[in-house]
Parts: structure tokens; sequence; C-alpha cells
């Protein structure tokens, strides 16, 4: 085997060196500065304003980062915010040979997505890129590339909920990534996914799209009189396009391998398939599918049309264990062509391991425990519009692998038969199933040494083939010391992914890699004659290596097709074509050692949706890498005068873009793979910077000793600033707020309307008198500490607000009903969970205040006996985060949980809104309790209509400091028009929710005191 790859190996070499001998793109050539930069700055501020263009180190670094382990710093970052000014920039680029690279989300793995150049964003430029239209039945979708794929299939769910439709549809790509990924990359890379194959990508489902040319021209393919216009002004496009296509399908061998390539998941260079799908004299249709999958280097998509599929409701999984990889991949062969089956993934032996390690998997399949070394498994699923039909589909692949006559069981000793491994239905068992298949990339990203980046590679090969290419590729990496190495995928469609950790630290890395590379292509292009890339796009990757998999005859084919679209070469110059044979290990992003709480961070960007300051400065991912930066500036022996001064200007900038603005509220773990919460970084980060300021840490531990002061005056405070906007009005003091707080540094809150009233006295209430020992009673005691947050003891309702009331007097209205004695732990007004103080980096004084509720609260509770309620979400997650005492950490209760445990039953409900918006805390998401919240208020109103908000960028008082974070933030807040009331369980993001809405926000509790009474005896 190693004689043979050798001398493909320098076939490959040769090929590229008989590529070289052609001139290479004008972009290609450099990216130093001839004035060129300046001259297209210069053009595109007559439209652009400066406030949207960054040439700044922090923002170019951390705009220029993607997903792929490649790392290119852009010249120039732009924010584009609509059609229009992409198509005045393309010709401006074009005139003075400025190469441009489009950035959607950034999710991709090849590296298609980083230039040297100017990177276009339409990702993260709040509103924009983002309209959508459902058509009819929800059976199409036309929608803008900002949004993300995830969207817009709640946005057709919704549809079919709102209009009680039969059938609900979502798109056809899947990609695992989906909740992250925009529209932009998913047509641009042409993103399959775990179930929708070849059929239901976006070749075979977009109906139409609008696509902005280099020239600045727009080509609407649903456009009638578009479409003529274009073919008049296109002309030499059009009949060069109907020319290569002509000659194509006359050429039968180069026809039959298009057709082969396609079958399967390929992705490997441009969609040929265009050129021998559709008639040579619809040249329109030929470059609307040549469009998808160009990866940004042969035009811009602003819109795009989707047929859609249909979702059906009835589902069923199981996960089906085999002894060898041979027979498993022969078993997806054989469901492939006898079975309609849904979808079928492979999990080899190194990802039954990572199984073995989850005990609710164990439970699930108990044999896989101690698997031989060579065992694999599929994860099946089926779905049907009936459960009819779903048992038709099960039935059809029982019969299918029974017939195969295939050995089954983890351990070839102990023979299993496929009843060991049912269809589970129960949605529980199945979501385990495909949560772990989906976790599976980033066990290998978490479990890396440190310094080390995670790869993915990304082949297919016909199914037939599958189990030849998978024993191949695992002794592959056994050889060259890949030892964490996993390959599993979507079997279904001869689909692998390769996930492993990898150093460019030295010379030996970088050439094992490279070694590693050579071999793999070979395995999977030329022995078993597959795609590079099944679906994650050429981009740099494996450009070097198109011609390799497709042959010089399709090679040049595709370079005519570059010069076609794109003469002057600046669309995304050196992505999917490229003839430099090593642009594969250029340009390769380091992973330094920054932080153990950031380390394992693998740059996916799965966070940045769930982030609320994505649109004003920077992602969680964005503030790793920057952070890792400066510590790769920081750990410098030698650094150079240029290196120093770019170490200054980047910790300057880092302290607002990326710690002053950041919410640490840690919404960005619960999208994270590996599970980093960028938010203890920022905080840590904020420790540190007050160690250096003693005085501020004094001043912390004052204010933290002599809370009982604040919790005192704070209310009285805020009942004069009311007063005084009923007197002078809003604006003068909005205006003398926003002055003071630039003079202080952001200490001073902006005022806004909704700022609330102070709250009422807290009335403690009388503690019941013991029982006498001669009337024991078996019942339990309706009794609960309440421990009203010092948010809700010091803030009312607004001004604005028709409720009175304060938070604390509604849940004591809410215990009475249901016959709850309260308790109230002793000098509550000194008390405070610590969450002020840990969010601004004052660690001692968050402890300290920690430590005296804690006591307070085991006193009160007699040792953890009684439930206790915190009636604001935030600060009970505050409390659970550092409470020492295990009996405590059962006890403890937010206010929604708690009324739907145990006050439910003991309260009749009436329906008293029609519509109402529930803003689920980030504090709440993390634990899990959104499911309480929609019910709870369901029962309280007709409809219930959640924010859409992953974060409101409240984050205590930071969003009162720093408004410009909430209104980033909810701007994409959009309650239906007849909405009048929302609720929520925290008294600062309802204050930020009302300002931004226009409705008030106030407890949840509220409008639960207000739909219930006492439930008749």
């Amino acid at each position: 085997m190693g004689e043979v790859y050798l001398s493909v190996a320098k076939l490959h070499a040769s090929t590229h060196m008989h590529s070289q001998a052609q001139p290479s793109p004008p972009a290609l050539l450099g990216r130093f500065e001839d004035g060129r930069y300046k001259a297209f700055m210069t053009e595109i501020s007559e439209f652009i304003p400066d406030a949207r263009q960054y040439t700044d180190p922090v923002r170019t670094f951390a705009y220029g980062t993607d997903a792929s382990f490649y790392r290119l710093n852009p010249k120039m970052v732009v924010k584009v915010h609509n059609e229009t000014e992409i198509r005045r920039i393309l010709p401006i680029a074009a005139k003075h040979g400025v190469p441009v690279t489009f950035r959607a989300a950034g999710t991709s793995l090849s590296g298609q997505a980083i230039t040297d150049s100017v990177l276009l964003k339409l990702s993260h430029t709040g509103k924009n890129f983002r309209n959508y239209e459902v058509h009819g039945d929800g059976s199409s979708i036309t929608v803008e590339p900002g949004l993300i794929g995830g969207e817009v299939n709640r946005i057709l769910a919704a549809h079919a909920r709102k209009n009680k439709l039969p059938i609900q549809y979502k798109i056809g790509p899947d990609p695992s990534s989906i909740d992250s990924c925009m529209i932009g990359g998913i047509v641009a890379n042409n993103s399959s996914g775990m179930c929708c194959g070849v059929s239901q990508n976006t070749y075979h489902t977009l109906k139409d799209m609008r696509v902005v040319m280099p020239d600045g021209s727009v080509l609407d393919t649903a456009d009638v009189v578009s479409r003529e216009a274009f073919m008049r002004s296109h002309r030499s496009l059009v009949d060069g396009i109907s020319a290569l296509a002509r000659r194509v399908q006359s050429d039968r061998e180069l026809s039959a391998l298009i057709r082969r390539k396609f079958a399967i998941k390929c992705t490997t260079g441009y969609s040929l398939n265009a050129l021998v799908d559709f008639p040579a004299d619809d040249p329109i249709e030929i470059l609307k599918h040549l469009m998808i999958g160009s990866e940004g280097t042969f035009g811009f998509v602003s819109r795009a049309t989707y047929n859609t599929v249909p979702e059906w409701p009835h589902k069923a999984s199981a996960f089906v264990v085999f002894p060898d990889v041979r027979a498993a991949c022969t078993g997806a062969s054989v469901l492939r062509s006898e079975t309609g089956v849904d979808a079928v993934e492979l999990f080899d032996r190194a990802s039954l391991r990572e199984c073995e390690a989850d005990e609710d998997m164990l439970a699930l399949v108990p044999d896989m425990k101690g698997a031989d070394n060579m065992a694999a498994a599929l994860l099946i699923e089926c779905r049907g519009q009936t459960e009819a039909a779903l048992a038709a589909n099960i039935e059809e692949v029982h019969r299918a692998l029974r017939g195969a006559g295939l050995p089954l069981g983890a351990k070839a000793a102990d023979p299993k038969s496929l009843e060991a491994y049912p269809f589970h239905h129960d949605p529980k068992p199945c979501k385990k199933f495909w949560d772990v298949r989906k976790g599976l990339i980033p066990i290998v990203g978490a479990a890396r040494e440190a310094g080390t980046s995670m790869l993915i590679e990304d082949v297919a090969c016909p199914v037939d083939k599958l189990g030849g290419m998978m024993i191949d590729l695992i002794e592959m990496f056994e050889r060259y010391g890949y030892n964490d190495a996993s390959c599993f995928g979507h079997a279904l469609e001869g689909n692998l992914h390769l996930v492993f950790s990898q150093g460019f630290r030295s010379k030996e890395e970088v050439q094992r890699f490279s070694d590693m590379m050579e071999e793999m292509c070979y395995i999977v292009a030329t022995k078993h004659s597959g795609s590079l890339k099944g679906e994650h796009g050429t981009g740099r990757n494996v450009a070097p290596f198109v011609e390799m998999e497709w042959g010089s005859k399709a090679y040049e084919l595709m370079w005519e097709l570059k010069e076609l679209f794109d003469p002057q070469f600046v669309l995304n110059p050196g992505v999917v074509l490229n003839r430099d044979p090593d642009a594969h290990v250029k340009f390769l992003k380091p992973s330094p050692v920054a932080s153990p709480i950031v380390n394992r961070c693998i740059e996916c960007g799965f966070c940045e949706s769930n982030c609320p300051s994505k649109d004003i400065t920077l992602t969680p991912r964005q503030r790793i890498t920057v952070y890792r930066e400066l510590n790769r500036l920081q750990a410098l022996d030698n650094a150079s005068p240029e290196e120093t001064e770019r170490l200054k200007v980047m910790s300057k900038a880092y302290e607002y873009d990326g710690a002053d603005t950041c919410a640490a509220d840690g919404m960005c773990q619960e999208k994270c793979p590996v599970k980093i919460n960028t938010g203890d970084l920022i905080k840590h980060i904020r420790t540190e910077d007050m160690k250096s300021s003693p005085r501020s840490s004094s001043a912390a531990k004052w204010l933290a000793d002599n809370f009982s002061l604040i919790n005192g005056s704070v209310p009285t405070f805020l009942n004069l600033v009311s007063g005084m906007h009923s007197v002078v009005g809003a604006a003068p003091l909005e205006w003398s707020s926003r002055l003071l707080n630039r003079l202080t540094g952001h200490m001073v809150p902006v005022w806004n309307p909704y700022m609330p009233k102070g709250a009422s006295p807290l009335k403690v209430p009388v503690p019941a008198p013991a029982p006498e020992a001669s009337t024991p009673s078996r019942a339990l005691p309706r009794k609960v500490v309440y421990l009203p947050a010092c948010v809700t003891r010091m803030m009312g309702p607004s001004a604005s607000d028709t409720e009175t009331a304060s938070v604390h007097e509604k849940l004591m209205s809410l215990f009475g009903k249901a016959g709850y004695e309260v308790v109230v732990p002793k000098n509550v007004g000194s008390l405070c969970c610590g969450m002020m103080f840990n969010s601004r980096g004052f660690k001692d004084a968050s402890a300290s205040k920690g430590a005296e509720l804690e006591a307070a609260l085991l006193e009160a509770s007699e040792g953890g006996k009684l439930p206790i309620v915190v009636d604001t979400s935030p600060c009970l997650s505050q409390i659970k985060s550092q409470i020492s005492e295990p009996a405590l950490r059962f006890s403890l209760y937010e206010p929604v949980e708690f009324m739907r445990h145990f006050l439910v039953d003991k309260l009749d409900f009436k329906k008293v809104r029609n519509q109402v918006a529930v803003h689920v805390p980030c504090s709440s998401k993390k634990m899990g309790i959104e499911e309480s919240f929609s019910k709870l208020a369901g029962l309280c109103a007709n409809e219930v209509v959640p924010s859409g908000i992953a974060c409101c960028g409240m984050a205590g008082d930071r969003g009162m400091r720093y408004p410009e974070l909430t209104g980033a933030s909810l701007q994409h807040l959009d309650l239906p028009k007849g909405c009048s009331d929302g609720y929520s369980t925290s008294r600062t993001c309802e204050m930020s929710l009302s300002n931004h809405s226009g409705v008030n926000f106030r407890g949840l509790v509220y409008l639960v005191d207000e739909a219930t009474t006492a439930k008749k005896a």
C-alpha cells in the first residue's frame, strides 16, 4: 500500500506542476497596499459610514475568525446592511483589484469564509438580511442570507401552528450546525446534514434566488422580466454557460463522471451537475444551480426561495450494534437500497467508547459495554405521516436487516438478535440517541491537548464501498499516531466525518498533517472513488486536491467557469480552486494556551446566536480568540516594536469590546458544544483588574458590610426620580443621566421611562405559634421560606404600569391563597446573593454576602427541610452556584417552578388574558425550566408568545450602564401587535424589555395572582 500511495503522491505533485505553469489569477498575486485599499475605502465611504468600516486590530482579528483551522487577517471588515450596498461595493472592488469575501455565520469548516483582503460581513448587523416570507401552506419560503437555519424552521413551525395546517414543513438541509449557521452559508456550501441526504440539499430544493453579480448587476430568477433583461445584458456570460453545457453533455465520459460523483454527497469543486441536469438552452437555470455550493466565488446570493419538505410528526429510533465495521456498513448499504429509511448514522469503536461513558446510553444499549475493537453501530430513524405509516417503515427496515443475514451484537462471541435493538417511540430515548450523535464532535474537542486544534475532515464514497474506506482510514490514523481520531457520520450517504486533534506548533506537526492529508485524499478519491468533501465545502482545505479527485478535464472546466463568472478574480480567490499545491498547509491557525477556562474552545461559533453583544462588539468566540492573541503577544520573549504596539492597542480596545460589553450571563455555554462559559473568563478578567484597584475593592467591601443602608435608601431614591419624571418630563432626565454615565465611566445608569418606582416596604409575617404536642398531624405542613431578592425589595413597578403592588406583595398573596405559612429569613434587609459584586469582579465581597445568606437560609429552612422560594431567577442561580451546604441544594426553588409544582393544585385558575408575552431569563433557561413558564402562563391566558430573545443583555444593572447592550439585543424583540402584557421573573430584565417593546413587562406572579383564587373545598 505504501509504495502505491507514494506513486500517487508523486502523480499528484506532477499534476500541480502542470497547473502551476498556467498564469495565476491577478487577485492571488499579493495583498500589499499599493494604494488600492485606500482608494477602495475612499469610494465606499461615500455610502458606508465609518462606523461600519473596521481596520483596527481587535475587530479585524475577531471578525476574521471562522470555524476552520486557518487564519487570515483581513485588512478591512465592512458590515454591509443590504443588497444595494453589495451592488455598489463589488464594482469598486473590481475597479481597484481588491478581493472580497462574504461572511455569514462563520461556521464553515474548510476556510472558505476568511480572507487577508476585505471581508464583507452580513451577520450580526441588526435586522438586516433577516427578512422572510412564508408562502401558502409553508411548502415554500423566501429567506434572506442572515437568517439562521433553525430560525427558518421555527418560523415554518409557527406558521403551521397559527394557521392550524395539517402538515408542518422545514427546509431540506439539516446540518448539525443548523441552530448557528445562516442561510447564506447553507446556500454557498450546499450544506446537507444527517437526514436530508442528497435529495433534499439546497441544490435539489432551491426554487429561486436573487443574486448580485461581480459587476453589481442583479438577477432575480423568480422574475421573468429580470431573467429576460439579464439574458440581454450578460449575453457573453449566458452564451458561455450554454456553450459549456453543450460541450459537457456531448462528452459521454465526462457526463457519466459528473452524474456518478453527484449520486453521492459531493461538495468538492463546483456544482458541475448543473451542466448535465438542465438543457443547454436554459442558461439561467444552470446559472442558478452553479451558484449553489460556489462558496462566494461566483456572486452574492441576497435572497433564496426554498421548496420545503414535510416534517412528519411520528418518529422512532433504534441503535443497532454490529461486531465489526464492515457488517455495519453493509447494513447501511442494504437499508439504502431496499428501504425508504429516513436517517442512518454510523458510529465507530471510538464513538462507542464515548457512548459507554454515558449511563443513559448503557441503559438503552447494555451490550455496548466492552465491545470488540472493530465494533460499530447504526443509529436508524424512521418517520411517518401517521402511526401506521411509521409502523410500515419500521417493518421494512427489520425485513431488510433480517434478510441481509448480518451478525449483530457488540461482541462477535456473544451474538444478538435484532429484537435486542428495538425502535423507541418515546421522544426521551430518541433524544438521547441523537444528542449523543451530535455530541461526538465536541467530545474530541473537549479532550484534546491544550494548544492543539480540533480538525474535522468530511469525506464520502459510494455506500457499498463505505466499509473498506472506513477500515483504510482507521488504519491510516493509527499509523500517523492520531490516537484520538474518530470516524462516524451519515452512513446512508456514505458520508464520514473524521475528527481528530492536531497541533501546528512545529514543522514536524505540520508535516505530519500534510502527509496524512495526502494519503487520506488518495484513499478517498482514488482508491474508493469518493468525495474529499461530502458536505462541508471545498474551501482552502482541499482546493489543492480538486484535480486529484475530478481529473484534469473537469478541473479545467471549473477554472473556465470561474473566469466566466468572475473574470477579474475578486470574489473569494484561493477558495474552491487554488493552483498552490501547498495551500492546505499554509495560514494554519495556531491555538495558543490562554486560560483553562477557554482552552477547550474550538471556535465553532455555535455560541454567537445567544450573545446579546453580537451586533455591537464581540461574540463569545471572538472574545476568546482575541484573548488568545493577547496572551500570545504577552508571552513573546523578543517582541518587535510592531508587536508591542499591537498588544497595547488591542489590550485597550478589549476593555470595552471584550470585557465591558459582555453580559457574562453564561448563555453562550448553553450553545457551546464543549460547555465553555465565556462569562467566567470575563469575570476572571474583571477580578484581576480589581486586584490592581484596592480602593474599588474596599468600597465594595464597605457596601457589602452595610448593605441594609442600600436596601433602605434605594426605594426612596427611585421614588424621588420617578417624581422628578412627572414634573420635568423624560428628556431632561435621560440627557442628564447620559452625561453622568459618560463622565463617571459608565458607573451611573442611563435613565429610561420604564425605570421602576421604589418597592413598597416588605411586611414580614408574624411567625405562627408552635403546635401543641397533644395535637400531632401526619399532613405535610404548608410552610415555605420566602427570600425576596434585594432587587424586588428595592424596585417596584414603573410609573407607567397599571400595577402598583410590588413582587413580594403578589407572592405573599399567592402563598396566602394556597394556605402556606411564610417564613422570611432574619435580617432580610441586609441579605444579598452577591451577584452584583461577583459580576464586577469583587470576589471577596461576593463570597462574604453569599456565606451570610447561606447561613440565614439554613436557619430559616430548618436545615433545608422547608422549601425556599427566591423570587428572582438570576439571584436563585447565583445562590445555587455558590452554596456549600448540600441540604440547601434541593430546597431552593425559582418562583415559577414552585408555583407549578406546589401551588397549581391548591388554586383555581381562570384565563384572564387573550395573549401574553413571556420572557424566560437566562438563569431560568440554564436551569431548564422554560416549559414551566409556558405551561403556567397557559393556565392564565389563551395564547402565550415567547419573547424569542436568548438574553436581553441587562445582566443585573450592566444594561442600564451600557444601554447599547440591551438595545442591540432587544432590537430583535418582535411581539404581536395585539400583545399588551409581558411577564418574566427578573425585575431588571422586565424593565429593559418594557423599554424596548412599549409593553409593560412584570413578574409572572402578577398574572398568576390575578388569574387565581383559593381552591374551593
